[in-house]
């Protein structure tokens, strides 16, 4: 019998489904944006970002890709916020923000230009004299949210389970 001749049954939309990860890392008041080469985002400021591989937490990438970008290593604080981007070709993207604290000194900041050709940390003012051109609203919005005294983050606190809280 085919999916056809079960009565009630609708065949299941086809999505490609991916997971992205970034850090808003916090520093002296002022939030790390790299600025990429290429793709949809060349010539953006945005977070330090980038696609979650299958053997890694979001958290885990978030770390990575600031490290592999930037040279910088950073602690996740916690989870500012999570969005969904629906790509043209229909892909559902989830990427998480995690705000971060920095570890290295900045001494040690050194863009990777095979993929971003500046990074720097940014305060709002600054954030807020980018243009459109220059960057995402979207991108904007979260690095000022989180540089918000009061602004809420879920913990990621390192006694958590590795496994997501399920037991094997």
């Amino acid at each position: 019998m085919s999916q056809s001749d079960v009565p009630n049954e609708r065949p299941r939309p086809k999505r490609p489904l991916s997971i992205g990860a970034g850090a808003l890392v916090v520093h002296d008041q002022r939030v790390l944006l790299v600025r990429s080469t290429y793709g949809v985002t060349k010539g953006r400021y945005l977070l330090p970002a980038g696609r979650v591989n299958s053997d890694e937490l979001p958290d885990l990438a978030a770390v990575r890709e600031t490290f592999e970008e930037t040279g910088l290593r950073v602690e996740i604080e916690g989870l500012m916020g999570v969005r969904l981007w629906v790509m043209d070709d229909g892909e559902h993207n989830y990427f998480f923000m995690f705000r971060a604290r920095l570890l290295s000194p900045l001494s040690e900041l050194r863009p990777d230009t095979r993929e971003i050709d500046d990074a720097r940390f940014f305060s709002k003012e600054d954030m807020q004299n980018l243009s459109m051109d220059e960057t995402w609203a979207g991108a904007i919005a979260v690095a000022i949210k989180a540089l918000e005294p009061d602004a809420s983050i879920w913990p990621n606190y390192s006694d958590l389970s590795s496994d997501s809280g399920v037991d094997t």
